[in-house]
């Protein structure tokens, strides 16, 4: 964490935002520390979120799973929030020193979601200028003091803030109140199912309009140019034209016209490379690859052997791309039939394959073996194949 360790406090000598008092388990008990936290290292990056948000694989993120801060202005709300984070891991408990705006600015690009214990009003005025997308912004629930409402008030869906309510009001006994459309009205939530079922959204701007369009007629009408998806929600209406669908998936999105494009993301990148290989150069076989027809927004994991599970490159290209790593031991492996198979390879690491293996090992799914969409193509010091998902 990005936090100054002052214990006891002496003293902010005015450069600090806020204090937090941070729950740590150490060697099975849990201990309170309280950390000073200065504006200069509150300062992170947060493209990371939307590009995680847009290709997450299991739907919005699991509140136990968020990194959460909850701010309280009153000893009141102090107390509420000391008791709700003895049932949330990894919660921090922070009391402004400068005013609620500068807590959430400083907070809103580090942690995943934001527990405002205070009047909905306060938050309101404070959020002005910090709010930019539903795929960035983490999520904001307002609580009163007496923990009687959970008001899931900004990113609900994607930043998982209903999902927050609803549990921040099963621990204080409260009501959640959520007042998203879908939610409301028991229609699907465009959104959620999209990412649910992995499918990429390219023209995000449009959700609103589609969501709106499903709200008020009931039904949408979906049109995919392969039966990528076999189980559709109720109210979506299948259609066999691509002129006046309000949904379309395809793996040759078009973002002219008023539908929602979607693009599954149904290949798997297989890759072998020598210990050490530079993260550059994967990126840059990947961009030749691109270059030549591939859309990476296409992709659901990277895969390789077991032995590589500790290889520097590939770690870093997960996080970059925010790809899932699958790694295979080498006797799964050897079991698959590929193409391009090689002795100086088995010699070293006990596998013909590894490229072409791994990328149609993961690929595989419900009993059906992936393809090879790219075969084993080699550059200086790795190799990459990719492979497809049947459908």
């Amino acid at each position: 964490m990005p936090y100054s360790v002052r214990c006891p406090i002496t003293g902010s000598g005015g450069s600090s935002i806020f204090l937090i008092q941070e729950s740590i388990t150490i060697a099975g008990k849990k201990e309170l520390f309280v950390l000073e936290v200065f504006e200069r290292e509150a300062k992170i990056s947060q493209s990371g979120r939307m590009v995680e948000r847009l290709t997450q694989t299991n739907g919005a993120q699991v509140e136990n799973c968020m990194k959460l801060a909850f701010i309280a202005a009153t000893d009141g709300g102090w107390k509420l929030a000391e008791k709700i984070c003895r049932s949330v891991p990894d919660g921090v408990l922070v009391r402004p020193l400068q005013g609620i705006r500068q807590a959430l600015e400083s907070l809103w690009q580090t942690h995943d979601g934001i527990i405002c214990i205070m009047a909905t009003g306060i938050v309101v005025r404070s959020l002005n200028g910090l709010i930019q997308s539903k795929y960035s912004d983490p999520c904001v629930v307002v609580l009163d003091e007496k923990g009687s409402f959970a008001i899931s008030l900004l990113s609900g869906h994607l930043g998982g803030g209903n999902k927050l309510a609803e549990k921040l009001a099963g621990i204080c006994g409260g009501i959640p109140v959520i007042t998203t459309g879908s939610d409301v009205s028991g229609h699907t939530s465009v959104d959620l199912w999209s990412i649910e079922n992995q499918l990429f959204i390219i023209n995000p701007e449009r959700l609103a309009a589609v969501s709106a369009r499903l709200l008020n007629r009931g039904k949408l009408k979906i049109f995919q140019d392969k039966t990528y998806l076999k189980t559709l929600p109720e109210d979506f209406l299948v259609t066999k034209e691509r002129t006046g669908a309000d949904i379309v998936i395809s793996l040759s999105p078009e973002k002219a016209g008023t539908a929602l494009n979607l693009l599954p993301r149904i290949r798997y990148i297989g890759i072998g490379c020598r210990r050490g290989t530079p993260q550059d150069e994967i990126l840059a076989a990947l961009a030749e690859l691109q270059e030549e027809g591939l859309d990476l927004r296409s992709v659901a994991a990277l895969a390789s052997i077991d032995i590589k599970k500790d290889e520097k490159a590939l770690l870093e290209i997960s996080k970059v791309m925010k790809w899932p790593l699958r790694f295979f031991p080498r006797e799964i492996l050897e079991a698959v039939e590929t193409p391009g198979r090689s002795e100086k390879v088995y010699k070293k690491v006990g596998t013909h394959s590894v490229s072409e293996a791994s990328a149609i090992r993961a690929a595989s799914c419900g009993g059906l073996p992936g393809h090879l969409i790219i075969q084993k193509r080699k550059w200086k010091q790795l190799t990459i194949a990719v492979a497809q998902r049947a459908f």
